[in-house]
């Protein structure tokens, strides 16, 4: 699963965003060229439309991310119930960024009986919340403090998710 998580990681911080400015500056060279012919706009155009190839493909990573875990989500629940879990612990930090909003972490480590096996597994799942969201954290928070019961969705090779409506942050979404 690391590997996974590792590819993920490399394709949403190099390939996608490489991929948006050159298709950005593509269409930016063949449309500023036809529309204008001439070349200091074109030398214009194509940077600026790169830029906002890349920001347009990074958003689009994180939404296809989104995308693929409530998708994954949705298939679990199909696939059968839930099964009764409980919060062993709840942690939650704050971690300030010197350069710009700090996020909140809200951790919940979590007990469940697999009905497969009937072995008992415990693992956790970390959930972030932008600084400006703090009340949604400390929300979280108090609906799922210790020893209280939540929905757990175990899926293949000890994966789980939570059947909880919010995201996982983005390196515990398995």
């Amino acid at each position: 699963m690391r590997i996974v998580r590792i590819a993920l990681l490399v394709v949403g911080a190099i390939v996608a965003p490489f991929s948006g400015f050159v298709l950005g500056a593509t269409a930016a060279a063949v449309l500023a060229r036809s529309l204008t012919g001439d070349p200091a706009i074109v030398d214009t155009a194509i940077p600026l439309a790169g830029i906002a190839g890349t920001a347009a493909a990074a958003i689009g990573w994180t939404r296809l991310l989104r995308l693929a875990h409530y998708r994954h989500l949705r298939r679990l629940r199909r696939s059968g119930p839930a099964v009764q879990g409980k919060v062993v612990a709840a942690r939650t930090s704050f971690a300030k960024n010197p350069r710009g909003p700090g996020h909140w972490t809200v951790r919940l480590q979590v007990a469940w009986t697999d009905p497969l096996d009937g072995r008992t597994h415990e693992a956790s799942k970390a959930f972030r919340f932008s600084e400006r969201h703090g009340e949604g954290a400390r929300d979280f928070r108090r609906r799922h403090p210790a020893e209280s019961a939540i929905g757990v969705l175990p899926g293949r090779r000890r994966g789980f998710l939570l059947d909880v409506p919010e995201l996982p942050a983005w390196w515990d979404r398995r």
